[in-house]
This record gives structure tokens, C-alpha cells and sequence, in this order.
């Protein structure tokens, strides 16, 4: 189902005073947002809402390569690569997880469980660990990548547009900040840290900024697999 959305929102933001802006896009922390906002975006419409704005002279997008499904992984880096956006990639990481309580809750709320629950669980844990399940949790992160390309590009720049809501990005950006660059901070409410809500000359909800279709979700997944 497609929820049907106010074209005009754009005019809402506003980089005229830009004369040279680059988008810094971290697109799993995106895809995350989508849980939160009960629907998916289309990331095409949003570079091509990007490349929209005068001012913007890049979009670059961080995005992992699952070598699990290289094909159907490298063919989506593609398609964007042929949006005129710049494709930062590496392979993604399988972590194994350990089986154990802590997988399922947190040691506090475990505590508050009756004798009752807490044996069910155990036993639950008990069964899968004979069941030789495996569960492994991708990793990715480009914190590293992403604050050393907003370092280098400092000095040809007067704003940059950061669509992410990780913490680790804000020493970074006290850096640029410093710099006099202007720094526009896209992202979700409750899922943007603390310390880019200081660090921010503005925030734009997403939500509201976005104008491409809004696919209503049926299932929760964070973007797509690939």
C-alpha cells in the first residue's frame, strides 16, 4: 500500500545560503528508520530529491556488500552507482551470537521474572543450543569512512548534510563545526543521539522532508537484504 504524501514539503528546507554542499548518507541506520516510521522510502527518490538541491555537489552512501549474495548485493550498489552517487563499500561482517539469556533479555528484566519464567527460559536456551542453531548478526559500520571523507572535503565546503543518527559521528562534526561549515542533521525522532542534537546548525525530520512514495510496511525489515 502506498501512503499518499504532500509533494510541496520541500520548500521547508532551505539551502540558498549553500555554495557547496555534500551528502553523507548512512544508509543502514536509514533503513532502520523505517521500523520507526512504519513505512519504507525509496532511497532512489531520495538521492534524486538530493541532487534536486542547487547546492548539493555530491551524495555519497555507505552501504555494506553481503558477499552471501554477492550478486543480488553488488547489482543494488550498481543501481545506485547509476544515480550519480558515490558508493562507499567493504564486506559486511557475520558476528556470531553466543545462545544465552542475555540474547533474549536484558539481565534487569530477567531479575523481575517469577521462578516460573525464569526456568522457561532456560530451558528454552537449553533446547536451541542442542539444536546447534546458529545466529549470526551482520556488521558494517562506516564511522571511520565517513568521518575521514568529511575531514578531507572540509575545505571545499559551507554545509553538509548527514543522514544519520550514530553518536560516534559527533567528534568528527565538532570538528567541521569549527571549521565554520554548516552541519544539517536528517533522521528520525528517538533514534537520533543526544550529541548531534548539539552539534547540528539544523534538523530536518525525515519524515517530513521526504517526498517520494511511502511503501506502508508489512513486515519488519531494516532495508533490503542484499
Amino acid at each position: 500500500m502506498i501512503i499518499k504524501t504532500n509533494q510541496s514539503k520541500d520548500h521547508k528546507f532551505n539551502l540558498t545560503n549553500e555554495t557547496c554542499v555534500i551528502a553523507f548518507l548512512d544508509l543502514t541506520n536509514m533503513f532502520h528508520w523505517q521500523d520507526r516510521l512504519k513505512w519504507n522510502f525509496s532511497v532512489y527518490h531520495v538521492i534524486e530529491q538530493l541532487f534536486g538541491l542547487k547546492s548539493v555537489k555530491e551524495v555519497r552512501i555507505y552501504y555494506g556488500l553481503n558477499t552471501r549474495q554477492w550478486q543480488k548485493s553488488e547489482n543494488f550498489h550498481q543501481r545506485l552507482r547509476k544515480t550519480g552517487s558515490i558508493v562507499i563499500t567493504k564486506p559486511v561482517k557475520w558476528i556470531r551470537k553466543e545462545i544465552t539469556k542475555s540474547l533474549f533479555v536484558k539481565p534487569s528484566t530477567f531479575n523481575l521474572f517469577n521462578g516460573q519464567a525464569q526456568q522457561k527460559l532456560d530451558e528454552l536456551i537449553v533446547y536451541l543450543q542442542k539444536q546447534g542453531i546458529v545466529i549470526e548478526e551482520p556488521k558494517c559500520n562506516f564511522d571511520v569512512e565517513m568521518s575521514l571523507d568529511m575531514l578531507d572535503a572540509v575545505n571545499k565546503l559551507s554545509g553538509i548534510l548527514l543522514f544519520s543518527g550514530d553518536s560516534d559521528l559527533n567528534e568528527p562534526l565538532e570538528r567541521v563545526k569549527l571549521k565554520g561549515i554548516n552541519i544539517y542533521i536528517f533522521g528520525v525522532r528517538g533514534l537520533v543521539a543526544r550529541e548531534l542534537w548539539r552539534v547540528c546548525s539544523k534538523y530536518m525530520d525525515f519524515g517530513q522532508w521526504y517526498c517520494g512514495p511511502k511503501m506502508r510496511k508489512t513486515r519488519k525489515i531494516a532495508g533490503p537484504r542484499v
